[in-house]
Protein backbone atom coordinates (compact mmCIF):
# COMPACT_ATOMS: atom_id res chain seq x y z
CA UNK A 1 0.00 0.00 0.00
CA UNK A 2 1.37 3.43 -0.98
CA UNK A 3 0.86 6.23 1.51
CA UNK A 4 1.40 9.76 0.20
CA UNK A 5 2.67 12.43 2.58
CA UNK A 6 3.71 16.02 2.17
CA UNK A 7 7.26 16.81 3.25
CA UNK A 8 9.04 20.15 3.53
CA UNK A 9 12.55 20.53 2.11
CA UNK A 10 14.91 23.48 2.14
CA UNK A 11 16.76 24.56 -0.98
CA UNK A 12 20.04 23.08 0.27
CA UNK A 13 18.28 19.70 0.62
CA UNK A 14 17.03 19.94 -2.97
CA UNK A 15 20.52 20.88 -4.17
CA UNK A 16 21.96 17.82 -2.46
CA UNK A 17 19.24 15.53 -3.91
CA UNK A 18 19.55 16.88 -7.44
CA UNK A 19 22.25 14.39 -8.64
CA UNK A 20 20.32 11.50 -7.06
CA UNK A 21 17.06 12.63 -8.67
CA UNK A 22 18.77 12.67 -12.06
CA UNK A 23 19.94 9.08 -11.49
CA UNK A 24 16.29 8.15 -10.95
CA UNK A 25 15.10 10.03 -14.08
CA UNK A 26 13.51 12.85 -12.07
CA UNK A 27 11.51 10.57 -9.79
CA UNK A 28 11.77 12.18 -6.34
CA UNK A 29 9.87 9.37 -4.64
CA UNK A 30 12.32 6.76 -5.94
CA UNK A 31 15.17 8.94 -4.75
CA UNK A 32 13.78 9.17 -1.21
CA UNK A 33 13.19 5.39 -1.11
CA UNK A 34 16.82 4.82 -2.16
CA UNK A 35 18.05 7.08 0.64
CA UNK A 36 15.84 5.29 3.20
CA UNK A 37 17.22 1.89 2.11
CA UNK A 38 20.74 3.22 2.47
CA UNK A 39 19.91 4.52 5.98
CA UNK A 40 18.54 1.11 6.91
CA UNK A 41 21.77 -0.52 5.67
CA UNK A 42 23.97 1.86 7.74
CA UNK A 43 21.77 1.33 10.84
CA UNK A 44 22.05 -2.43 10.42
CA UNK A 45 25.83 -2.28 10.01
CA UNK A 46 26.52 0.08 12.95
CA UNK A 47 23.58 -0.77 15.22
CA UNK A 48 21.82 2.59 14.86
CA UNK A 49 21.90 5.75 12.78
CA UNK A 50 23.57 7.58 15.67
CA UNK A 51 26.45 5.07 15.69
CA UNK A 52 26.68 5.38 11.91
CA UNK A 53 27.05 9.16 12.29
CA UNK A 54 29.82 8.72 14.87
CA UNK A 55 31.68 6.29 12.60
CA UNK A 56 31.36 8.73 9.73
CA UNK A 57 32.78 11.59 11.83
CA UNK A 58 35.67 9.36 12.98
CA UNK A 59 36.54 8.57 9.35
CA UNK A 60 36.45 12.28 8.53
CA UNK A 61 39.04 13.09 11.16
CA UNK A 62 41.37 10.12 10.57
CA UNK A 63 45.06 11.00 10.68
CA UNK A 64 47.25 10.47 7.58
CA UNK A 65 48.91 7.57 9.43
CA UNK A 66 45.55 5.86 10.04
CA UNK A 67 44.59 6.33 6.40
CA UNK A 68 47.92 4.84 5.23
CA UNK A 69 47.37 1.80 7.46
CA UNK A 70 43.74 1.40 6.36
CA UNK A 71 44.66 1.63 2.67
CA UNK A 72 47.41 -0.96 3.04
CA UNK A 73 50.42 1.28 2.40
CA UNK A 74 51.76 0.87 5.95
CA UNK A 75 51.44 -1.54 8.84
CA UNK A 76 51.68 -1.13 12.59
CA UNK A 77 54.60 -2.88 14.22
CA UNK A 78 55.65 -3.25 17.82
CA UNK A 79 58.57 -0.89 18.51
CA UNK A 80 60.92 -3.53 20.04
CA UNK A 81 60.27 -5.71 16.99
CA UNK A 82 61.12 -2.78 14.69
CA UNK A 83 64.37 -2.27 16.61
CA UNK A 84 65.14 -5.98 16.19
CA UNK A 85 64.63 -5.76 12.43
CA UNK A 86 66.80 -2.66 12.21
CA UNK A 87 69.61 -4.32 14.18
CA UNK A 88 69.54 -7.33 11.84
CA UNK A 89 69.74 -5.08 8.75
CA UNK A 90 72.52 -2.84 10.06
CA UNK A 91 75.24 -2.16 7.44
CA UNK A 92 72.86 -3.36 4.70
CA UNK A 93 71.46 -0.90 2.15
CA UNK A 94 67.99 -1.00 0.63
CA UNK A 95 67.74 -2.22 -2.96
CA UNK A 96 67.53 0.43 -5.72
CA UNK A 97 64.03 -0.78 -6.60
CA UNK A 98 62.85 -0.38 -3.02
CA UNK A 99 64.51 3.04 -2.81
CA UNK A 100 62.62 4.26 -5.89
CA UNK A 101 59.33 3.30 -4.23
CA UNK A 102 60.24 5.25 -1.10
CA UNK A 103 61.81 8.29 -2.80
CA UNK A 104 60.56 8.62 -6.37
CA UNK A 105 63.36 10.21 -8.45
CA UNK A 106 60.81 11.33 -11.04
CA UNK A 107 59.18 13.77 -8.61
CA UNK A 108 62.12 14.56 -6.28
CA UNK A 109 64.72 16.59 -8.17
CA UNK A 110 65.81 19.29 -5.73
CA UNK A 111 67.51 18.98 -2.38
CA UNK A 112 64.77 21.10 -0.82
CA UNK A 113 62.12 18.77 -2.25
CA UNK A 114 63.94 15.78 -0.77
CA UNK A 115 64.05 17.41 2.66
CA UNK A 116 60.36 18.38 2.64
CA UNK A 117 59.29 15.01 1.26
CA UNK A 118 61.16 12.96 3.86
CA UNK A 119 60.17 15.13 6.81
CA UNK A 120 56.51 14.88 5.81
CA UNK A 121 56.68 11.12 5.17
CA UNK A 122 58.50 10.36 8.43
CA UNK A 123 56.00 12.51 10.36
CA UNK A 124 53.10 10.60 8.82
CA UNK A 125 54.77 7.31 9.77
CA UNK A 126 55.17 8.47 13.36
CA UNK A 127 58.92 7.87 13.38
CA UNK A 128 59.82 11.07 15.26
CA UNK A 129 62.74 11.51 12.91
CA UNK A 130 63.76 14.64 10.99
CA UNK A 131 66.31 15.56 8.33
CA UNK A 132 68.09 18.89 7.92
CA UNK A 133 70.14 19.58 4.77
CA UNK A 134 72.59 22.27 3.71
CA UNK A 135 73.91 22.52 0.14
CA UNK A 136 75.60 24.91 -2.25
CA UNK A 137 73.09 24.31 -5.07
CA UNK A 138 69.51 23.08 -4.85
CA UNK A 139 69.55 21.14 -8.14
CA UNK A 140 73.19 20.13 -8.72
CA UNK A 141 75.06 20.43 -5.41
CA UNK A 142 78.82 19.94 -5.27
CA UNK A 143 78.86 19.81 -1.49
CA UNK A 144 76.11 19.02 1.00
CA UNK A 145 75.53 18.23 4.66
CA UNK A 146 72.70 16.00 5.90
CA UNK A 147 71.77 15.65 9.57
CA UNK A 148 69.24 12.96 10.50
CA UNK A 149 67.94 13.12 14.07
CA UNK A 150 65.63 10.82 16.01
CA UNK A 151 65.24 8.81 19.21
CA UNK A 152 66.22 5.48 17.59
CA UNK A 153 69.91 5.19 16.72
CA UNK A 154 69.21 2.11 14.60
CA UNK A 155 66.54 3.95 12.59
CA UNK A 156 68.91 6.90 12.15
CA UNK A 157 71.52 4.51 10.72
CA UNK A 158 69.06 2.90 8.32
CA UNK A 159 67.63 6.20 7.07
CA UNK A 160 71.09 7.74 6.68
CA UNK A 161 72.12 4.85 4.44
CA UNK A 162 68.91 5.25 2.43
CA UNK A 163 69.41 9.00 1.96
CA UNK A 164 73.08 8.47 1.13
CA UNK A 165 72.15 5.91 -1.53
CA UNK A 166 69.60 8.27 -3.11
CA UNK A 167 72.11 11.14 -3.24
CA UNK A 168 74.81 8.87 -4.67
CA UNK A 169 72.53 7.65 -7.47
CA UNK A 170 70.77 10.90 -8.31
CA UNK A 171 73.35 13.59 -7.43
CA UNK A 172 76.67 11.66 -7.52
CA UNK A 173 77.32 12.81 -3.97
CA UNK A 174 79.77 10.65 -2.08
CA UNK A 175 80.20 10.58 1.70
CA UNK A 176 83.47 12.10 2.90
CA UNK A 177 82.79 12.10 6.64
CA UNK A 178 80.24 10.71 9.10
CA UNK A 179 79.73 12.04 12.62
CA UNK A 180 77.62 9.72 14.79
CA UNK A 181 76.04 10.95 18.00
CA UNK A 182 73.49 9.46 20.39
CA UNK A 183 70.44 10.97 18.66
CA UNK A 184 71.76 12.10 15.30
CA UNK A 185 74.01 11.29 12.35
CA UNK A 186 75.72 13.95 10.25
CA UNK A 187 76.94 13.15 6.74
CA UNK A 188 79.32 15.42 4.81
CA UNK A 189 79.04 14.80 1.09
CA UNK A 190 80.96 15.88 -2.00
CA UNK A 191 80.24 15.43 -5.69
CA UNK A 192 82.07 12.56 -7.40
CA UNK A 193 82.77 11.85 -11.05
CA UNK A 194 80.51 8.80 -11.20
CA UNK A 195 77.88 6.85 -9.29
CA UNK A 196 80.41 4.08 -8.65
CA UNK A 197 82.85 6.49 -7.00
CA UNK A 198 80.00 7.96 -4.92
CA UNK A 199 79.10 4.44 -3.77
CA UNK A 200 82.58 3.81 -2.31
CA UNK A 201 82.14 6.04 0.75
CA UNK A 202 78.54 4.92 1.17
CA UNK A 203 79.42 1.23 1.41
CA UNK A 204 82.32 1.98 3.73
CA UNK A 205 80.19 3.96 6.21
CA UNK A 206 76.75 2.30 5.93
CA UNK A 207 77.02 -0.86 3.81
CA UNK A 208 79.91 -2.99 5.11
CA UNK A 209 77.69 -6.09 5.16
CA UNK A 210 75.79 -5.36 1.94
CA UNK A 211 78.00 -7.41 -0.37
CA UNK A 212 78.33 -10.15 2.26
CA UNK A 213 74.57 -10.63 2.57
CA UNK A 214 74.11 -10.60 -1.21
CA UNK A 215 76.73 -13.35 -1.61
CA UNK A 216 75.28 -15.43 1.24
CA UNK A 217 71.75 -15.16 -0.13
CA UNK A 218 72.95 -16.07 -3.64
CA UNK A 219 74.77 -19.23 -2.47
CA UNK A 220 73.38 -20.17 0.92
CA UNK A 221 74.40 -23.85 0.90
CA UNK A 222 78.05 -23.04 0.21
CA UNK A 223 78.35 -20.35 2.89
CA UNK A 224 76.46 -22.38 5.48
CA UNK A 225 78.82 -25.30 4.94
CA UNK A 226 81.83 -22.97 5.14
CA UNK A 227 80.59 -21.39 8.37
CA UNK A 228 80.02 -24.85 9.86
CA UNK A 229 83.55 -25.93 8.92
CA UNK A 230 85.17 -22.87 10.48
CA UNK A 231 83.13 -22.88 13.67
CA UNK A 232 83.43 -26.63 14.22
CA UNK A 233 87.22 -26.38 13.83
CA UNK A 234 87.37 -23.34 16.13
CA UNK A 235 88.54 -21.27 13.13
CA UNK A 236 91.55 -23.48 12.40
CA UNK A 237 90.71 -23.84 8.70
CA UNK A 238 93.24 -22.43 6.19
CA UNK A 239 91.97 -20.78 3.01
CA UNK A 240 94.31 -20.54 0.02
CA UNK A 241 93.88 -20.32 -3.73
CA UNK A 242 93.61 -23.59 -5.63
CA UNK A 243 96.81 -22.81 -7.57
CA UNK A 244 98.79 -22.37 -4.35
CA UNK A 245 97.33 -25.61 -2.97
CA UNK A 246 98.41 -27.41 -6.15
CA UNK A 247 101.96 -26.11 -5.69
CA UNK A 248 102.02 -27.44 -2.14
CA UNK A 249 100.85 -30.87 -3.34
CA UNK A 250 103.73 -30.84 -5.83
CA UNK A 251 106.21 -29.92 -3.08
CA UNK A 252 106.76 -26.48 -4.58
CA UNK A 253 106.79 -23.28 -2.55
CA UNK A 254 103.79 -21.32 -3.85
CA UNK A 255 103.70 -17.65 -4.69
CA UNK A 256 100.45 -16.30 -3.28
CA UNK A 257 99.16 -14.01 -6.02
CA UNK A 258 95.82 -13.45 -4.28
CA UNK A 259 97.05 -10.39 -2.39
CA UNK A 260 98.80 -8.91 -5.42
CA UNK A 261 95.72 -9.30 -7.63
CA UNK A 262 93.44 -7.92 -4.92
CA UNK A 263 95.59 -4.82 -4.39
CA UNK A 264 95.89 -4.16 -8.11
CA UNK A 265 92.13 -4.49 -8.58
CA UNK A 266 90.91 -2.49 -5.60
CA UNK A 267 93.50 0.25 -5.10
CA UNK A 268 95.72 0.62 -8.13
CA UNK A 269 98.81 2.43 -6.80
CA UNK A 270 99.48 1.36 -3.25
CA UNK A 271 102.26 2.43 -0.90
CA UNK A 272 104.46 0.33 1.34
CA UNK A 273 102.52 0.78 4.58
CA UNK A 274 99.17 0.00 2.97
CA UNK A 275 100.57 -3.11 1.32
CA UNK A 276 101.96 -4.46 4.59
CA UNK A 277 98.66 -3.78 6.34
CA UNK A 278 96.81 -5.65 3.59
CA UNK A 279 99.26 -8.54 3.78
CA UNK A 280 98.79 -8.75 7.55
CA UNK A 281 94.98 -8.65 7.28
CA UNK A 282 94.75 -11.18 4.46
CA UNK A 283 97.20 -13.73 5.91
CA UNK A 284 95.56 -13.56 9.34
CA UNK A 285 92.06 -13.87 7.83
CA UNK A 286 93.06 -16.81 5.64
CA UNK A 287 94.73 -18.35 8.73
CA UNK A 288 97.98 -18.95 6.88
CA UNK A 289 99.62 -17.54 10.02
CA UNK A 290 98.24 -16.76 13.45
CA UNK A 291 99.33 -13.13 13.78
CA UNK A 292 101.58 -10.57 12.07
CA UNK A 293 102.92 -7.53 13.89
CA UNK A 294 104.18 -4.76 11.59
CA UNK A 295 106.56 -2.39 13.38
CA UNK A 296 108.22 -0.01 10.97
CA UNK A 297 110.61 -2.06 8.81
CA UNK A 298 110.25 -5.16 10.95
CA UNK A 299 107.57 -7.86 10.70
CA UNK A 300 107.06 -10.39 13.50
CA UNK A 301 105.11 -13.42 12.30
CA UNK A 302 103.53 -15.76 14.84
CA UNK A 303 102.86 -18.82 12.64
CA UNK A 304 101.80 -21.38 15.33
CA UNK A 305 103.34 -24.28 13.37
CA UNK A 306 105.56 -27.02 14.86
CA UNK A 307 107.11 -28.84 11.90
CA UNK A 308 110.44 -27.25 10.80
CA UNK A 309 109.77 -27.95 7.12
CA UNK A 310 106.35 -26.28 7.34
CA UNK A 311 107.80 -23.27 9.13
CA UNK A 312 110.50 -22.88 6.48
CA UNK A 313 107.87 -23.07 3.72
CA UNK A 314 105.83 -20.29 5.33
CA UNK A 315 109.00 -18.21 5.70
CA UNK A 316 109.91 -18.68 2.04
CA UNK A 317 106.35 -17.84 0.97
CA UNK A 318 106.57 -14.52 2.80
CA UNK A 319 110.05 -13.74 1.44
CA UNK A 320 108.95 -14.46 -2.13
CA UNK A 321 105.81 -12.38 -1.73
CA UNK A 322 107.81 -9.42 -0.42
CA UNK A 323 110.46 -9.82 -3.13
CA UNK A 324 107.91 -9.78 -5.95
CA UNK A 325 106.35 -6.69 -4.35
CA UNK A 326 109.67 -4.83 -4.43
CA UNK A 327 111.03 -5.52 -0.94
CA UNK A 328 114.39 -6.97 0.03
CA UNK A 329 114.40 -8.55 3.46
CA UNK A 330 116.33 -10.78 5.83
CA UNK A 331 114.36 -13.62 7.42
CA UNK A 332 115.27 -15.22 10.74
CA UNK A 333 113.56 -17.58 13.15
CA UNK A 334 113.42 -16.55 16.80
CA UNK A 335 111.66 -19.15 18.95
CA UNK A 336 108.16 -19.58 17.51
CA UNK A 337 108.41 -16.38 15.48
CA UNK A 338 109.58 -15.53 11.98
CA UNK A 339 111.32 -12.15 11.98
CA UNK A 340 111.43 -10.30 8.65
CA UNK A 341 113.73 -7.27 8.52
CA UNK A 342 112.82 -5.07 5.55
CA UNK A 343 115.71 -3.13 4.05
CA UNK A 344 114.99 0.48 3.11
CA UNK A 345 116.08 1.81 -0.26
CA UNK A 346 114.73 4.28 -2.80
CA UNK A 347 114.52 1.54 -5.39
CA UNK A 348 112.58 -0.69 -3.04
CA UNK A 349 110.23 2.15 -2.18
CA UNK A 350 109.45 2.71 -5.85
CA UNK A 351 108.92 -1.00 -6.50
CA UNK A 352 106.67 -1.18 -3.48
CA UNK A 353 104.02 0.69 -5.45
CA UNK A 354 101.79 -1.10 -7.91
Amino acid sequence: MIIRRNISLEQNHLDFLEPLVKEHSGNLSATVRDIIEFAELMAERHGSLEEARRASMADKYQSPRELLIEEGFCAMIDYPLLEWFLKRTKEILVSPEMLDDIIDPLIINRMSELTDHLNQKWKEYGWRTTIITEYDNDVAPRTAICVISGKSTHLNEFLSGMVGLFLARQKHLGITKVDRRTRSIRMDLQRRESVEMAHDGLFRHFGNLHRVTEEVCANQDFWQALVDLHTESDYNMVTIHRREFEDLLANRIPLDTTLLERCAKERGDIGRNDFLIDLKHLYETMHIVKHIDVNGNKMLVDHDYRDPVSINTVKEMLVRMLAVSGYTCRADEVGRLIVLQLEESDESEEKGKF
